[in-house]
This record gives C-alpha cells, sequence and structure tokens, in this order.
C-alpha cells in the first residue's frame, strides 16, 4: 500500500500580464518521476505541473513539488507511480487553486489528471542515497 508521508513545494512561478476581461483558453504540461531508495521501501515522487494559455499570452502557473511515499513489498512499481501521483495531484489543485485565488483572478481549479499504469516507463536503477526529503 502507497503511502503519502509528506511533501514540500520546491517552486511556484505565476505570471497573469493578459488584460482585466481577456478570455484564455488553458492548455496542461507534467511530467512525473519517481526515485526509489534503497531497502526501506522509500520512494520520492517529483511533479513539475505548468497550466499556461493556449495561444502563448502571457498567463501560467508553474508548480514543482515533491513528496516522501512508503510503499509495501507487494507494490509493483507501475502501481506506486500511479497511486503516488494520484496521492500527491489534490495537494497541486489546491496549491494552484489558491495562488491564482490569491493574485486577484478567480481561482483556478483544474481538472482531475489521471495516469494510465500502462504508460508508465519503469527503470531498474534504484538510488541508494538519502532521500531529499529527509
Amino acid at each position: 500500500m502507497v503511502e503519502l508521508l509528506t511533501f514540500k513545494v520546491d517552486s511556484i512561478t505565476f505570471e497573469n500580464r493578459v488584460e482585466n476581461g481577456t478570455e484564455i483558453k488553458l492548455a496542461k504540461q507534467f511530467s512525473y518521476n519517481v526515485n526509489y531508495f534503497g531497502e526501506e521501501n522509500r520512494c520520492v515522487g517529483k511533479l513539475d505541473f505548468r497550466v499556461n494559455d493556449e495561444q502563448l499570452r502571457p498567463f501560467s502557473i508553474r508548480v514543482e513539488i515533491q513528496a516522501l511515499f512508503s510503499y509495501g513489498e507487494e507494490d509493483e512499481r507501475e502501481d506506486i507511480h500511479t497511486q503516488s501521483f494520484e496521492q500527491l495531484f489534490p495537494f497541486l489543485r489546491q496549491i494552484i487553486h489558491s495562488t491564482t485565488a490569491m493574485s486577484g483572478v478567480p481561482g483556478l481549479i483544474i481538472p482531475a489528471v489521471h495516469i494510465d499504469k500502462n504508460n508508465v516507463k519503469v527503470a531498474d536503477k534504484v538510488n541508494e542515497e538519502e532521500t531529499p526529503l529527509n
């Protein structure tokens, strides 16, 4: 069973230079990677998420966030990848909503995003270093 232990925001970048009343259509881009740490059954998920205007007007928000997870011996890496993302994503949504709402624009609520575990690529490399969230 995958369990979120803690998370931290590495960076938030927000730009809003569109004129009031401008209608924008938003697009999202993201990457999510999971790094495993030795025999401890712990891993770190790193999410880089960006929302910007499809027509490249000066509106964007980018959040880089990482989280520490524990998992069970029976968990497969593809499941760890998808389940850890599912647990971290609501915090990302709230961060984006709060940041935009406190910046004088309507709070942006991004739609839920799900990762298909069939599209997850797993590497055999295991990182033996300390986790960056310790």
